[in-house]
């Protein structure tokens, strides 16, 4: 699994496992979110988006993904 912080205002960082295709969004203000069935272009997306925040919202949150709150 791949871990990435990031710089955003709402995202502290996001790992992603290639082999099961599963994402995990760590967010600034407490939560652990884990979305399964995630394409890798999409974590990529997610990364290098100007607004990692919006983006996760608009096109994985909103996007029709299987999300499961961690903690």
């Amino acid at each position: 699994m791949s871990t990435v912080i990031l710089t955003s205002r709402e995202i502290a960082a996001v790992s992603y496992d290639d082999a099961a295709a599963r994402l995990q969004v760590e967010l600034r203000k407490g939560g652990l979110y884990e979305v399964i069935d995630v394409p890798e272009p999409v974590f990529h997306k997610l990364c290098t988006s100007p607004s990692p925040g919006t983006y996760f919202h608009l096109h994985i949150r909103k996007g029709g993904y299987n999300i499961r709150r961690l903690r």
